[in-house]
């Protein structure tokens, strides 16, 4: 097995135990300690961060306007109680964007340089995560799983590239000897 393979199947379980954290939990203290142990461990650290911060921004935004319009909402894990907690998703789900920004250059290279295979699987995929965060009580949708769906499998369809295009910008001067 070859140490990028591992590096790649480690990124994977990462990331899915963080999922699955916030997604059961909205637990945000052991899913920080796990971003950050990824950022201490991983042999892309400078270009991982810069990304996972990208990453983590797009997806604030995003998921900060899907929810302000109504797509869908969260009853628990709240940033606190008052007016403009209904503006800014929960810091569960921004450390979940971070951890998709820290999964870019390992366990989702696949769709690296593959706009329209990324385009494809953000629009498949990412859906699926909502509503596997619904089933579990961590989401609710304003509309029927159909149009929500829709809406999300639209707007993943051109996040997710995005993502990809993101980190190229941000990683076009590093080498990776220069990243430890």
């Amino acid at each position: 097995m070859s140490n990028s393979f591992i590096i790649k199947l480690v990124n994977f379980l990462w990331f899915q135990t963080i999922w699955w954290l916030v997604v059961l939990y909205q637990n945000t203290f052991l899913v920080l300690g796990l971003l950050i142990a990824w950022l201490i461990y991983s042999p892309l650290r400078k270009s991982d961060s810069k990304i996972m911060i990208a990453v983590l921004l797009l997806g604030t935004v995003v998921d900060s306007l899907l929810m302000v319009t109504g797509v869908f909402g969260f009853e628990r894990g709240a940033w606190f109680s008052g007016g403009a907690s209904h503006l800014i998703i929960p810091i569960w789900l921004v450390c979940l964007w971070a951890a998709l920004g820290g999964s870019i250059q390992h366990s989702l290279s696949a769709f690296a340089d593959k706009p329209l295979l990324a385009m494809f699987g953000g629009a498949v995929f990412a859906p699926l995560s909502y509503f596997g965060g619904q089933k579990f009580g961590a989401v609710t949708f304003g509309y029927s799983p159909l149009v929500t769906g829709l809406i999300l499998a639209m707007v993943w369809g051109g996040v997710f590239p995005a993502c990809f295009l993101l980190a190229k910008k941000l990683t076009a001067h590093h080498e990776l000897s220069q990243d430890h």
